[in-house]
Parts: C-alpha cells; structure tokens; sequence
C-alpha cells in the first residue's frame, strides 16, 4: 500500500541478457510457408529444334537451373553429316571438272590464235569455264548449309534459368 507523502517504490534493476558468439553458418532452414498463388517466370522460352530427326539424348532433368549455351538436347547427325559429305564430294567433283575446262580453254585460245579452231569453240569454252565456276559457288553454299545444319542439332539453352517440363522422350 503506498501512504501520501511515502516515496514511490523503487524500479526492478534491469535484467542482464548474455551476448553469446557463434560463427556463421550457411545452411537450410526448416522453415515452410504454404500458400496459394501462382509463380509467374520473368522470362519463359519455348525450345523447338530447327531440324527434324530423331532425338538421341536429353541432356537436362526437370527443375535443373541451366545457363545460357548449356546443352540440352541432341538430335542424330547422321544425315547432316551424310548431306555435308555428299555436298563436299560433289564441291571436289566440280573443282576438278573447272581445272579441266580452264586446261580445254587455255589450247583452245593458243590454237584460236592460229586460226585452227572456231571462234564459236572459244567462246562457248569460256562458257563452259565460267558455267562451272558458277557451280563451284552453289557447291560451296550447299557445304555451308549442311554444316549449319549439323549445328542445329546440339539444342542448348538460350537464357540462364529452370527447366521446366519435358515434353519429348529419347527417340522422339
């Protein structure tokens, strides 16, 4: 009971809290907030090859993070190699045909200075020169595509992130 004019009654001490030092430690919490709504990616990429074949390996599994330029799948090269080996053949065949038509052209010109061939001859053999040089650069152009071809079948990863649902199978 407190009287007037009687001091106030005095204030508990403070109470005296131990500091304790620990080092830190990187590590999971068990901490799970449940909830509903929805997870909306800031980017999402859809993956479609640009080449038809079979597919031969997947190189991901769901829910893997990827970076940028990391393989995810491979289509069978086979028949781009075997169409980059076909263009390749036929580029060397035209080659050697062009040496020919330039060796033809060339005594055909000595032999057009001495009158002992037509004019018309000449000419239709720088045609012919000129015709097979225009066919070593379709050559060269279809070896270039099928090795572009053959790049096409290495699937990699556009962005850095999650892969999510697979939706092809090997042999797809």
């Amino acid at each position: 009971k407190i009287f007037a004019g009687s001091p106030p009654p005095a204030a508990p001490p403070p109470r005296i809290v131990p500091v304790v030092a620990a080092p830190a430690v990187k590590r999971d919490m068990r901490l799970y907030l449940n909830g509903l709504g929805t997870v909306t990616p800031l980017k999402t990429v859809t993956i479609r090859s640009r080449v038809d074949g079979e597919l031969k390996n997947v190189a991901f599994t769901e829910g893997q993070y990827v970076h940028a330029g990391d393989l995810i799948a491979e289509i069978d090269p086979r028949p781009f190699e075997t169409q980059r080996d076909q263009a390749a053949g036929q580029l060397a065949r035209d080659e050697a045909t062009l040496k020919t038509a330039k060796i033809t052209l060339e005594r055909l010109q000595k032999l057009g200075k001495s009158e002992a061939v037509s004019k018309q001859d000449v000419d239709n053999q720088v045609a012919v020169v000129q015709q097979t040089e225009g066919m070593l650069q379709t050559d060269r152009a279809m070896v270039a595509n099928a090795e572009l071809q053959l790049t096409y079948c290495r699937i990699v990863s556009p962005i850095n992130g999650i892969i999510g649902l697979r939706l092809v199978d090997l042999g797809n």
